[in-house]
């Protein structure tokens, strides 16, 4: 049960992005009807019951609840805003199931990373006795860090998951952000990664686990050679991170 409302806003947003590599236009996704069947979809979770879906199910509702109120969110904030510096953004309950709400710090951290504190803080974002945690995936899936939707500049693509083939998408995914976010410089020496595997480093089983994570995918045959030479002396390195809202400059400006 992943909300037919919801994947088909999810849906019609991501033909405006191309469900590729590309700037979600917010100032124009304003003006969408898919802005108003994103609310609509939204508001008809109130009454949904998590219970009710099979529990294999409940990683990809998760993660389409959560790209879904991302989008909400980004649609309420002020354009070429750093998303870090707007009070409560990632705090403030941005959509309600069964009755309680959830914010996009307790859908990340709270549910889908199973109570696990994020980057800069000491502790998960649900108490200990939280109904909320009754929900929490049964297997946790690192690969989540490159299929949540943050609509920022270096947010991973918007995507919608399905309950049959989350196995397959969550690996396309992960894929084709690191395509676009791995690079491997000094001859092989060094691999340049996402920050994710630098701020969730536990999730990967530490920076010697993160670095096989990124080398079991990487895709440059001529780079793939150039680290088999170095027989294991490569380090990791971490790329910034844009954390701008999504926007499509103006031509001339």
């Amino acid at each position: 049960l992943y909300s037919a409302a919801i994947t088909e806003a999810l849906i019609a947003f991501g033909t405006v992005a191309g469900l590729a590599w590309l700037l979600l236009t917010y100032g124009i996704a304003r003006e969408l009807p898919a802005d108003e069947r994103l609310a609509a979809a939204l508001l008809g979770l109130e009454g949904f019951d998590p219970r009710r879906a099979p529990i294999p199910a409940l990683a990809g509702f998760w993660l389409n609840l959560y790209n879904a109120c991302s989008l909400a969110a980004a649609l309420e904030a002020e354009r070429g805003g750093d998303l870090h510096r707007i009070a409560g953004y990632f705090e403030r309950g941005r959509g309600r199931v069964a009755g309680v709400a959830y914010s996009l710090e307790g859908l990340e951290h709270g549910l889908l990373r199973g109570n696990a504190h994020r980057h800069g803080r000491l502790f998960g974002p649900l108490g200990r006795d939280d109904p909320r945690l009754a929900f929490t995936p049964l297997i946790f899936d690192e690969r989540i860090h490159f299929a949540l939707h943050t609509a920022c500049r270096s947010t991973p693509a918007l995507r919608v998951y399905h309950a049959g083939r989350l196995e397959a998408e969550l690996e396309d995914a992960t894929r084709e952000y690191l395509r676009h976010g791995l690079r491997v410089e000094s001859e092989g020496a060094v691999v340049v990664a996402p920050p994710q595997l630098h701020w969730y480093a536990r999730d990967f089983g530490g920076e010697s686990g993160a670095l096989e994570f990124v080398l079991a995918r990487l895709e440059d045959d001529a780079a793939i050679e150039l680290i088999d030479r170095r027989q294991g002396r490569v380090k990791l390195r971490y790329a910034e991170f844009d954390w701008t809202l999504n926007e499509r400059r103006s031509q001339g400006r």
